[in-house]
């Protein structure tokens, strides 16, 4: 099961995506002691949690990628409360209003085996996005970085290792090309760290069978409650399929 909680966010003052790392040390402070050290020493991260301004508003967004981190992060803690107090910062943030969404796993896997994935996807990055890459900073969007940290996410919030195997991870890379972007670089700040990123938007031709098709189209489908990349649980790699992308596209 997939889940995502929108918060609307009030406060007076200005607000970043940069601040998204002090909302994770907040929400680590609201869930059960033993749940927020079991995170922290599995070193698994099903969840993500992002900032996003949208219409002047700023929301905070809380996406859990199994049946466990949906109750205990978003039943559990995040639709009982109306403040997020962020002590760093001394500052209490009221929650106006809450929207969540689910996505069961029939439902996901109606992508491929029931849709016809078309053969462009456009994909904005809503937040920095980066990967590490034989021990560096890739800040560019790789084709072969963004699917392998697809299929690594959905394997890792399915507890199987059953998604990523180097086959297809080259069949996908083999079969797809950035034919239009629009980005920049920017930096994630961290406790002090600038990480190099980028942010905006990119479309993606997909060449290849339609099985192919279909199967990149349901890892974007993750993507959008999974994150890309690094440090998805601090604020980093939310995305979001545009809809210009679901259709045709000029050549």
């Amino acid at each position: 099961m997939l889940a995502k909680l929108k918060l609307e966010l009030e406060y007076k003052e200005e607000l970043s995506y940069q601040m998204a790392s002090l909302f994770h040390g907040a929400l680590m402070e609201l869930l059960p002691m033993e749940y927020a050290d079991y995170l922290h020493k599995s070193g698994l991260h099903p969840f993500t949690q992002y900032l996003e301004m949208k219409e002047r508003k700023w929301y905070w967004i809380v996406t859990c990628l199994n049946e466990d981190a949906v109750k205990k992060i978003i039943h559990n803690v995040l639709m009982q409360i109306d403040s997020i107090e962020i002590k760093k910062k001394k500052f209490v943030i009221t929650i106006v209003q809450k929207q969540y969404q689910e996505l069961n796993e029939e439902e996901l896997m109606n992508c491929f085996y029931e849709g016809q994935g078309k053969r462009y996807i456009q994909i904005q990055f809503l937040t920095p996005t980066a990967f590490k890459k034989q021990g560096k900073y890739c800040f560019y969007p790789d084709l072969k970085c963004i699917y392998q940290s697809l299929m690594n996410k959905y394997d890792c919030a399915s507890n199987e290792d059953m998604m990523c195997d180097e086959d297809t991870l080259e069949q996908l890379n083999e079969n797809s090309q950035v034919i239009r972007y629009d980005l920049k670089s920017t930096y994630f700040h961290l406790e002090g760290v600038r990480i190099p990123s980028f942010i905006g938007k990119i479309t993606i031709k997909l060449t290849g069978t339609q099985t192919m098709a279909n199967f990149a189209k349901l890892l974007f489908e993750f993507g959008e409650y999974s994150g890309i990349g690094i440090k998805t649980a601090l604020g980093m790699g939310a995305i979001k399929i545009l809809d210009e992308g679901r259709g045709k596209i000029d050549k």
